[in-house]
Protein backbone atom coordinates (compact mmCIF):
# COMPACT_ATOMS: atom_id res chain seq x y z
CA UNK A 1 0.00 0.00 0.00
CA UNK A 2 1.52 3.36 -1.07
CA UNK A 3 1.26 6.64 0.86
CA UNK A 4 -1.85 7.92 -0.98
CA UNK A 5 -3.71 4.64 -0.43
CA UNK A 6 -2.77 4.74 3.27
CA UNK A 7 -4.19 8.30 3.61
CA UNK A 8 -7.48 7.22 2.02
CA UNK A 9 -7.73 4.22 4.33
CA UNK A 10 -7.00 6.36 7.40
CA UNK A 11 -9.64 8.92 6.33
CA UNK A 12 -12.29 6.22 5.85
CA UNK A 13 -11.45 4.79 9.28
CA UNK A 14 -11.89 8.18 10.97
CA UNK A 15 -15.24 8.85 9.20
CA UNK A 16 -16.48 5.38 10.09
CA UNK A 17 -15.79 6.09 13.75
CA UNK A 18 -17.78 9.34 13.57
CA UNK A 19 -20.74 7.83 11.66
CA UNK A 20 -24.06 7.36 13.50
CA UNK A 21 -25.16 3.93 14.57
CA UNK A 22 -27.62 1.94 12.44
CA UNK A 23 -30.38 2.72 14.95
CA UNK A 24 -29.63 6.47 14.96
CA UNK A 25 -29.39 6.60 11.18
CA UNK A 26 -32.71 4.83 10.72
CA UNK A 27 -34.42 7.10 13.27
CA UNK A 28 -33.12 10.18 11.46
CA UNK A 29 -34.40 8.88 8.12
CA UNK A 30 -37.88 8.23 9.52
CA UNK A 31 -37.98 11.64 11.21
CA UNK A 32 -37.10 13.47 8.01
CA UNK A 33 -39.53 11.40 5.97
CA UNK A 34 -42.40 12.36 8.29
CA UNK A 35 -41.61 16.04 7.71
CA UNK A 36 -42.04 15.85 3.96
CA UNK A 37 -45.42 16.89 2.62
CA UNK A 38 -44.76 15.91 -0.98
CA UNK A 39 -42.50 13.53 -2.92
CA UNK A 40 -42.25 9.80 -3.22
CA UNK A 41 -41.29 7.83 -0.10
CA UNK A 42 -38.58 5.74 -1.72
CA UNK A 43 -36.96 8.72 -3.46
CA UNK A 44 -37.07 10.75 -0.25
CA UNK A 45 -35.45 7.96 1.77
CA UNK A 46 -32.60 7.64 -0.72
CA UNK A 47 -32.04 11.42 -0.67
CA UNK A 48 -31.98 11.55 3.13
CA UNK A 49 -29.49 8.69 3.44
CA UNK A 50 -27.21 10.21 0.79
CA UNK A 51 -27.41 13.61 2.47
CA UNK A 52 -26.49 12.18 5.89
CA UNK A 53 -23.53 10.33 4.46
CA UNK A 54 -22.29 13.42 2.66
CA UNK A 55 -22.94 15.82 5.52
CA UNK A 56 -25.48 17.81 3.47
CA UNK A 57 -29.07 19.00 4.07
CA UNK A 58 -32.10 18.13 1.96
CA UNK A 59 -34.58 20.75 0.77
CA UNK A 60 -38.23 20.04 0.08
CA UNK A 61 -39.61 20.05 -3.41
CA UNK A 62 -42.75 22.09 -3.99
CA UNK A 63 -44.07 19.51 -6.43
CA UNK A 64 -44.40 15.78 -6.76
CA UNK A 65 -42.63 15.01 -10.02
CA UNK A 66 -41.44 12.09 -12.13
CA UNK A 67 -37.65 11.77 -12.12
CA UNK A 68 -36.06 14.11 -14.67
CA UNK A 69 -34.30 12.70 -17.69
CA UNK A 70 -30.71 13.76 -18.43
CA UNK A 71 -30.65 17.34 -19.64
CA UNK A 72 -29.30 17.87 -23.18
CA UNK A 73 -26.80 20.59 -23.87
CA UNK A 74 -28.59 23.77 -25.00
CA UNK A 75 -28.23 24.69 -28.63
CA UNK A 76 -26.30 27.90 -29.32
CA UNK A 77 -28.58 30.91 -29.67
CA UNK A 78 -27.60 34.01 -31.59
CA UNK A 79 -28.34 37.47 -30.22
CA UNK A 80 -30.91 39.27 -32.32
CA UNK A 81 -34.59 40.02 -32.84
CA UNK A 82 -37.17 37.33 -32.22
CA UNK A 83 -38.27 35.13 -35.10
CA UNK A 84 -41.39 36.24 -37.05
CA UNK A 85 -44.49 35.45 -34.98
CA UNK A 86 -42.44 35.24 -31.78
CA UNK A 87 -41.29 37.69 -29.11
CA UNK A 88 -38.78 37.78 -26.26
CA UNK A 89 -39.78 37.42 -22.60
CA UNK A 90 -37.28 38.35 -19.90
CA UNK A 91 -36.91 37.68 -16.20
CA UNK A 92 -33.89 38.40 -13.99
CA UNK A 93 -30.93 37.04 -15.95
CA UNK A 94 -32.70 34.97 -18.63
CA UNK A 95 -34.77 35.57 -21.74
CA UNK A 96 -36.63 33.22 -24.04
CA UNK A 97 -38.79 33.48 -27.16
CA UNK A 98 -42.52 32.66 -27.00
CA UNK A 99 -45.26 32.73 -29.67
CA UNK A 100 -46.86 36.18 -29.92
CA UNK A 101 -50.27 34.61 -29.27
CA UNK A 102 -49.21 33.76 -25.72
CA UNK A 103 -50.56 36.79 -23.89
CA UNK A 104 -51.65 35.46 -20.49
CA UNK A 105 -49.46 36.15 -17.46
CA UNK A 106 -49.47 34.86 -13.90
CA UNK A 107 -47.43 34.99 -10.70
CA UNK A 108 -46.87 31.91 -8.54
CA UNK A 109 -45.73 28.30 -8.92
CA UNK A 110 -46.50 25.92 -11.77
CA UNK A 111 -48.95 24.29 -12.10
CA UNK A 112 -50.72 25.12 -8.81
CA UNK A 113 -52.23 28.39 -9.94
CA UNK A 114 -55.60 29.17 -11.38
CA UNK A 115 -55.34 28.93 -15.15
CA UNK A 116 -57.85 29.42 -17.91
CA UNK A 117 -58.29 26.14 -19.76
CA UNK A 118 -56.46 25.97 -23.07
CA UNK A 119 -54.71 29.35 -22.71
CA UNK A 120 -50.90 29.21 -23.04
CA UNK A 121 -49.21 31.50 -20.56
CA UNK A 122 -46.01 32.92 -19.15
CA UNK A 123 -45.49 32.46 -15.42
CA UNK A 124 -43.06 33.99 -12.98
CA UNK A 125 -42.43 32.53 -9.52
CA UNK A 126 -41.33 35.81 -8.04
CA UNK A 127 -38.72 35.70 -5.29
CA UNK A 128 -40.82 37.90 -3.00
CA UNK A 129 -43.43 35.12 -2.69
CA UNK A 130 -43.11 32.89 0.41
CA UNK A 131 -42.09 29.58 -1.13
CA UNK A 132 -42.71 27.64 2.08
CA UNK A 133 -46.43 28.44 1.71
CA UNK A 134 -46.70 26.71 -1.64
CA UNK A 135 -47.32 23.01 -2.02
CA UNK A 136 -48.32 21.09 -5.11
CA UNK A 137 -49.32 17.43 -4.99
CA UNK A 138 -49.53 16.95 -8.75
CA UNK A 139 -46.85 17.62 -11.38
CA UNK A 140 -49.16 18.56 -14.24
CA UNK A 141 -52.82 19.33 -14.85
CA UNK A 142 -55.10 16.66 -16.39
CA UNK A 143 -55.17 16.64 -20.19
CA UNK A 144 -58.59 18.28 -20.47
CA UNK A 145 -57.42 21.38 -18.59
CA UNK A 146 -53.73 21.43 -19.52
CA UNK A 147 -52.07 24.21 -21.48
CA UNK A 148 -48.52 24.97 -22.58
CA UNK A 149 -46.44 27.46 -20.62
CA UNK A 150 -43.09 29.08 -20.09
CA UNK A 151 -42.29 29.51 -16.40
CA UNK A 152 -39.44 31.49 -14.90
CA UNK A 153 -37.70 30.51 -11.68
CA UNK A 154 -40.09 27.74 -10.63
CA UNK A 155 -39.23 25.06 -8.09
CA UNK A 156 -38.54 22.01 -10.28
CA UNK A 157 -35.07 20.68 -10.88
CA UNK A 158 -33.33 20.89 -14.27
CA UNK A 159 -34.15 18.04 -16.63
CA UNK A 160 -36.89 16.63 -18.86
CA UNK A 161 -40.12 15.03 -17.60
CA UNK A 162 -42.47 13.01 -19.79
CA UNK A 163 -46.24 13.08 -19.23
CA UNK A 164 -49.29 11.42 -20.73
CA UNK A 165 -50.66 12.44 -24.13
CA UNK A 166 -47.18 13.12 -25.51
CA UNK A 167 -46.65 16.15 -23.26
CA UNK A 168 -43.26 16.92 -21.77
CA UNK A 169 -41.65 19.54 -19.58
CA UNK A 170 -38.07 20.76 -19.56
CA UNK A 171 -36.23 22.97 -17.11
CA UNK A 172 -32.88 24.60 -17.79
CA UNK A 173 -30.78 26.99 -15.73
CA UNK A 174 -30.06 29.98 -17.97
CA UNK A 175 -27.69 32.59 -16.63
CA UNK A 176 -28.53 31.46 -13.10
CA UNK A 177 -32.33 31.62 -13.62
CA UNK A 178 -34.53 28.58 -14.19
CA UNK A 179 -36.58 28.48 -17.39
CA UNK A 180 -39.27 25.80 -17.69
CA UNK A 181 -41.28 24.88 -20.78
CA UNK A 182 -44.33 22.60 -20.84
CA UNK A 183 -45.54 21.66 -24.32
CA UNK A 184 -47.86 19.08 -25.98
CA UNK A 185 -45.04 17.68 -28.11
CA UNK A 186 -41.27 17.54 -28.12
CA UNK A 187 -40.92 19.72 -31.21
CA UNK A 188 -42.66 22.70 -29.61
CA UNK A 189 -40.84 22.22 -26.32
CA UNK A 190 -37.46 22.19 -28.03
CA UNK A 191 -38.43 25.09 -30.31
CA UNK A 192 -39.07 27.27 -27.27
CA UNK A 193 -36.45 26.12 -24.77
CA UNK A 194 -33.64 26.21 -27.33
CA UNK A 195 -34.10 29.97 -27.67
CA UNK A 196 -33.41 30.54 -23.96
CA UNK A 197 -30.24 32.50 -23.38
CA UNK A 198 -28.60 34.49 -20.59
CA UNK A 199 -29.01 38.25 -20.53
CA UNK A 200 -25.65 39.89 -20.99
CA UNK A 201 -25.29 43.64 -20.61
CA UNK A 202 -28.90 44.10 -21.80
CA UNK A 203 -31.78 41.94 -23.01
CA UNK A 204 -33.53 42.13 -26.38
CA UNK A 205 -35.31 45.34 -25.28
CA UNK A 206 -32.19 47.08 -24.00
CA UNK A 207 -32.98 46.40 -20.34
CA UNK A 208 -30.21 45.64 -17.86
CA UNK A 209 -30.69 42.69 -15.44
CA UNK A 210 -30.11 45.09 -12.52
CA UNK A 211 -31.59 48.59 -12.42
CA UNK A 212 -28.79 50.91 -13.46
CA UNK A 213 -30.39 53.95 -11.79
CA UNK A 214 -30.46 56.10 -14.95
CA UNK A 215 -31.99 59.47 -13.99
CA UNK A 216 -35.13 60.91 -15.55
CA UNK A 217 -34.93 63.28 -18.52
CA UNK A 218 -38.02 65.49 -18.79
CA UNK A 219 -38.47 65.87 -22.56
CA UNK A 220 -41.73 67.10 -24.04
CA UNK A 221 -41.29 66.00 -27.65
CA UNK A 222 -43.65 63.22 -28.80
CA UNK A 223 -42.17 59.74 -28.70
CA UNK A 224 -42.44 57.42 -31.68
CA UNK A 225 -41.41 54.29 -29.79
CA UNK A 226 -40.43 53.08 -26.32
CA UNK A 227 -39.17 50.14 -24.28
CA UNK A 228 -40.31 49.37 -20.73
CA UNK A 229 -37.99 47.79 -18.15
CA UNK A 230 -39.76 46.75 -14.95
CA UNK A 231 -37.80 46.14 -11.76
CA UNK A 232 -38.69 44.82 -8.31
CA UNK A 233 -36.07 45.44 -5.62
CA UNK A 234 -33.65 46.32 -8.40
CA UNK A 235 -34.03 43.05 -10.38
CA UNK A 236 -35.54 42.88 -13.85
CA UNK A 237 -38.86 41.04 -13.87
CA UNK A 238 -40.27 41.97 -17.30
CA UNK A 239 -39.52 44.04 -20.37
CA UNK A 240 -41.39 44.96 -23.53
CA UNK A 241 -41.58 47.29 -26.54
CA UNK A 242 -44.29 49.93 -27.00
CA UNK A 243 -45.40 50.94 -30.53
CA UNK A 244 -45.52 54.53 -31.81
CA UNK A 245 -48.94 55.98 -30.93
CA UNK A 246 -49.01 54.27 -27.55
CA UNK A 247 -45.44 55.41 -26.86
CA UNK A 248 -46.48 59.03 -27.44
CA UNK A 249 -49.37 58.62 -24.98
CA UNK A 250 -47.05 57.00 -22.45
CA UNK A 251 -44.53 59.85 -22.72
CA UNK A 252 -47.22 62.46 -22.06
CA UNK A 253 -48.65 60.51 -19.12
CA UNK A 254 -45.20 60.09 -17.56
CA UNK A 255 -44.54 63.83 -17.83
CA UNK A 256 -47.82 64.51 -16.05
CA UNK A 257 -47.15 61.95 -13.31
CA UNK A 258 -43.58 63.04 -12.67
CA UNK A 259 -44.62 66.69 -12.45
CA UNK A 260 -47.04 65.96 -9.60
CA UNK A 261 -45.81 66.87 -6.10
CA UNK A 262 -44.98 63.83 -4.01
CA UNK A 263 -47.37 63.00 -1.20
CA UNK A 264 -46.76 60.92 1.93
CA UNK A 265 -48.07 57.35 1.90
CA UNK A 266 -51.27 56.44 3.68
CA UNK A 267 -50.77 55.94 7.40
CA UNK A 268 -50.06 52.33 8.33
CA UNK A 269 -49.82 51.19 4.70
CA UNK A 270 -47.02 48.86 3.68
CA UNK A 271 -46.00 48.83 0.03
CA UNK A 272 -46.18 45.15 -0.91
CA UNK A 273 -45.60 45.83 -4.58
CA UNK A 274 -42.59 48.17 -4.93
CA UNK A 275 -41.85 48.51 -8.62
CA UNK A 276 -39.73 50.81 -10.74
CA UNK A 277 -40.49 51.36 -14.40
CA UNK A 278 -37.59 52.56 -16.52
CA UNK A 279 -38.99 53.76 -19.85
CA UNK A 280 -36.69 54.45 -22.78
CA UNK A 281 -38.42 56.72 -25.28
CA UNK A 282 -37.33 57.45 -28.85
CA UNK A 283 -38.07 60.09 -31.45
CA UNK A 284 -36.03 59.87 -34.60
CA UNK A 285 -32.36 59.70 -33.60
CA UNK A 286 -33.04 61.07 -30.11
CA UNK A 287 -33.58 58.88 -27.07
CA UNK A 288 -34.25 59.67 -23.41
CA UNK A 289 -35.16 57.83 -20.21
CA UNK A 290 -37.95 58.42 -17.70
CA UNK A 291 -38.39 56.61 -14.38
CA UNK A 292 -41.54 55.99 -12.39
CA UNK A 293 -41.45 54.43 -8.92
CA UNK A 294 -44.80 52.81 -8.23
CA UNK A 295 -45.90 52.83 -4.59
CA UNK A 296 -49.33 51.38 -3.92
CA UNK A 297 -49.43 53.23 -0.60
CA UNK A 298 -49.17 56.65 -2.24
CA UNK A 299 -52.46 58.52 -2.73
CA UNK A 300 -53.82 58.72 -6.24
CA UNK A 301 -53.06 56.49 -9.18
CA UNK A 302 -50.44 57.39 -11.81
CA UNK A 303 -52.02 57.98 -15.23
CA UNK A 304 -49.12 56.22 -16.94
CA UNK A 305 -49.81 52.90 -15.20
CA UNK A 306 -52.81 52.38 -17.51
CA UNK A 307 -50.25 51.89 -20.26
CA UNK A 308 -47.33 50.59 -18.21
CA UNK A 309 -49.20 47.71 -16.54
CA UNK A 310 -50.18 45.87 -19.70
CA UNK A 311 -48.72 42.86 -21.49
CA UNK A 312 -45.90 41.28 -19.45
CA UNK A 313 -46.30 44.15 -16.95
CA UNK A 314 -49.94 43.25 -16.37
CA UNK A 315 -51.33 43.64 -12.87
CA UNK A 316 -50.70 40.06 -11.76
CA UNK A 317 -49.96 41.49 -8.35
CA UNK A 318 -48.41 38.82 -6.07
CA UNK A 319 -49.89 40.49 -3.00
CA UNK A 320 -53.37 39.54 -4.23
CA UNK A 321 -52.51 36.18 -5.80
CA UNK A 322 -51.15 34.22 -2.86
CA UNK A 323 -51.84 30.51 -2.95
CA UNK A 324 -53.57 29.21 0.18
CA UNK A 325 -51.11 27.66 2.68
CA UNK A 326 -52.91 24.34 2.71
CA UNK A 327 -53.04 21.25 0.55
CA UNK A 328 -54.32 21.89 -2.96
CA UNK A 329 -56.72 19.33 -4.43
CA UNK A 330 -55.99 18.61 -8.11
CA UNK A 331 -58.76 18.99 -10.68
CA UNK A 332 -60.83 15.89 -11.38
CA UNK A 333 -59.95 13.97 -14.51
Amino acid sequence: MDASEQRIADSLTRHAADAPSDHDLLATVHTRLRRRRTGRVVGAAVLVVVAIAAGLSVTQSLRTEPPPAPQPLPAPVQVGPAAPGWRWESYKTAQVQVPVAWEDYITGPAPCRFMRTGVPLIGRFSEWLPRDHYTCDFPVYPLKSRQPYVWFDDAQEPGIKQYDGGWSEETRVVGGTKVTVLAPNEAQRRRIIDTARPIGATDAYGCTPIDSGTPTEMRTEPATGAEICEYVSGSLIASSRVPGRLAAQLGKALLKDLAKPSAPPAEGCQNRDPRTYVVKLHSGARSWTMRLVYDNCAPGYPDSTNILRTGPHDDYDPSSLHDPPFKIVPPQR
